[in-house]
């Protein structure tokens, strides 16, 4: 399931959240780093390993896990998807 991880560093993931017994394995994570005018910009997370199988991350460092909102969880679908989506509202 698509879930926003706040870090105990302040770092905020979006990806797939599986629970595990210690913490979670976030697949497909990108990390949202704030882009001034209330945007917000996408960035993969840890890029440089070969983390395909989804990084663990330890109940210790979690703050919190919520769902996100539609728009969000749709763009990380097209930031993490080999098929562009189409925008919602479109006029034909």
């Amino acid at each position: 399931m698509i879930k926003l991880v706040r870090l105990s560093s302040g770092e905020e993931l979006i990806g797939d959240v599986k629970e595990t017994p210690d913490g979670i394995t976030l697949s497909d994570a990108i990390i949202l780093i704030p882009a001034g005018e209330g945007k917000i910009g996408f960035m993969p997370f840890m890029p440089y390993t070969e983390a395909s199988d989804g990084i663990s991350i330890s109940n210790q460092f979690i703050v919190f896990m919520v769902k996100p909102v539609q728009n969000l969880i749709d763009n990380h679908r097209e930031a993490t998807g080999k098929i562009a989506l189409p925008p919602s509202s479109i006029i034909l």
